[in-house]
């Protein structure tokens, strides 16, 4: 995959993201293992191979498809690339039990710090209304989003210029944008909404304070005249992880 392109759902078709997707999965495979990392054992009965789960799931995510509806699909529209999916619920196990090579996986996949670096805080809702009450995962909190009250986690990812996040952290929900500040140390030109003007390092857009008073923060500089960049930029990672559509009931499912 080229690393000086943006995201790959704008410039690959579905077929060609598919088998790109597949080759690098299954160098990267041969590579950790060559350095010495065992992968999850396979399952019994397991009929795919590691490489073509771990290829499916990502295919899925960079399509911005949800998971299960799009495996239950796959088992059929892409039944010419991949003859033997097993069950969905041996799909997610095998998953569960990949999730810390996924994450090194996706690190790699990102192609590290760019550039240009973008940080925002997105909330992961778990529960709304009277059901927020009875939410009792570990360190989830109630906090305020742009659909009201919810309760669970707010999701701070740091973005590279294509598009793919390479750093990131699950927070409380009533998490301030200054709990991460550790996530942004050594990055150079990170950029941020208003709500960042209280972490060093970040460049902000200008913002008042009481009085009228207008504080320049060096972005004009960088950006110019470029309205809600921030936002533009963060829809892309929203769709294609389909954090608009979160219905997990479990710190796993998230």
């Amino acid at each position: 995959m080229d690393s000086n392109r943006e995201h790959p759902l704008y410039y690959l078709d579905a077929e060609t993201l598919l088998v790109a997707t597949y080759i690098w999965v299954d160098d990267e495979l041969k590579a950790l293992q060559a350095q010495g990392f065992n992968p999850p054992p396979k399952q019994k009965h397991q009929k795919a191979t590691l490489a073509e789960l771990l290829t499916l799931a990502i295919f899925l995510l960079l399509q911005g498809q949800d998971l299960a509806k799009g495996y239950l699909a796959a088992k059929t529209t892409l039944k010419a690339y991949f003859p033997s999916l097993p069950h969905l619920s041996r799909f997610y196990r095998v998953l569960q039990k990949a999730q810390g090579l996924l994450a090194c996986l996706a690190t790699r996949l990102a192609g590290g710090e760019g550039l240009l670096q973008v940080v925002d805080l997105k909330p992961i809702p778990l529960a709304h209304g009277h059901r927020i009450h009875g939410l009792s995962l570990p360190e989830a909190a109630m906090g305020v989003g742009p659909l009201g009250a919810f309760g669970g986690y707010v999701l701070m990812p740091v973005m590279n210029e294509r598009g793919l996040f390479f750093r990131w952290a699950i927070l409380p929900g009533n998490a301030r944008e200054t709990w991460g500040r550790d996530l942004l140390d050594g990055l150079p030109a990170v950029l941020g909404d208003r709500g960042f003007r209280w972490v060093q390092g970040v460049k902000t857009p200008p913002y008042r304070v009481r009085g009228g008073t207008v504080v320049e923060t060096g972005w004009r500089g960088r950006m110019g005249r470029v309205r809600n960049w921030i936002e533009t930029r963060f829809s892309v990672m929203v769709r294609s992880l389909g954090l608009h559509r979160i219905e997990a009931r479990s710190y796993w499912g998230i």
